[in-house]
């Protein structure tokens, strides 16, 4: 007797993804939509856009978003974010290792790391997330004196 053979969905497939402004479907769309930088591949973005310019973009290889769905606003405080976060933990020398510095963000929010994903953030989380990070990068430069404070500026 042969075993059914049990067809294994693609990891790449289409999610049903919802605007959280307009409350109308994303489509999954090739990066050249909107972009002409190759890195951007493929995002879903609201169908009502330009009106509703909410968008986010997808993995290469699974296809799922890597947050939300984001307006301008709310996509420039998550880059905001990113950018204070991530040099806790890519400095020369770093703050933090990258797995302490979700550790410390998880401290700081009150949530288990799995769930902190800027992506994910909502306008007052990016806020916050900016305000710590700033914060320690101040404490760390102040720990620093003269030549060497001169030079972290440079590395960070």
């Amino acid at each position: 007797m042969k075993k059914a053979r049990h067809k294994h969905k693609s990891k790449k497939h289409k999610q049903q993804i919802i605007c959280p402004y307009c409350g109308a479907q994303a489509l999954l769309r090739d990066g050249s939509f909107l972009f002409e930088d190759p890195f951007v591949k493929h995002l879903y973005v609201c169908v009502r856009y330009p009106t509703c310019d909410a968008y986010v973009a997808a993995h290469h290889s699974s296809m799922k978003p890597m947050g939300s769905l984001a307006n301008e606003s709310l996509r420039r405080k998550r880059m905001l974010a990113h950018h204070y976060f991530d040099q806790l933990w890519r400095c020369n020398p770093p703050v933090f290792t990258r797995k302490q510095a979700y550790g410390w963000l998880g401290d700081r929010l009150g949530g288990h790391i799995r769930h902190l994903h800027i992506g994910y953030m909502g306008e007052g989380m990016c806020d916050l997330v900016i305000l710590e990070a700033k914060r320690v990068l101040r404490l760390r430069k102040e720990n620093y004196s003269g030549s060497k404070a001169a030079n972290l500026n440079e590395r960070c």
